[in-house]
């Protein structure tokens, strides 16, 4: 990984799965913050200016395509990456501009797989 901590923005309802995301990626040494809600979402994202974030599309109340929108209209965020992780890919057929996201996992995503999602991210970012 490269020398600078990747902070990181979780945005998603499951406590369970907030839990298993951020005691994973703080093992690897990730700056973590979460939220359950889009609106809350927002505001951290503004604040924190994260590298990545690991955005559900499924959230109670406004939908995470509310913060997907303010991210890619934001311009100190357009370079952070977007990883939408749903557990209904099926749906997105329609619904959201794919090609606004920078990767789309379906639930449940092993942690190697979201280990190696964000290394990648990483390499890229560092090179």
């Amino acid at each position: 990984m490269s020398n600078k901590i990747q902070k990181i923005l979780i945005v998603e309802d499951d406590p369970d799965l907030v839990e298993t995301y951020t005691d994973l990626l703080e093992m690897h040494e990730y700056s973590v913050t979460s939220t359950g809600k889009a609106l809350n979402a927002i505001a951290l994202v503004t604040r924190l200016k994260p590298n990545i974030v690991l955005l559900d599309l499924n959230l109670a109340g406004q939908s995470g395509v509310v913060v997907l929108n303010m991210i890619r209209g934001y311009q100190p965020l357009k370079n952070t990456k977007v990883v939408v992780i749903t557990g209904h890919p099926e749906m997105l057929k329609g619904k959201l501009d794919t090609s606004r996201v920078d990767l789309i996992l379906s639930k449940p995503v092993a942690n190697q797989k979201l280990l190696e999602a964000i290394k990648q991210f990483n390499s890229v970012a560092s090179s």
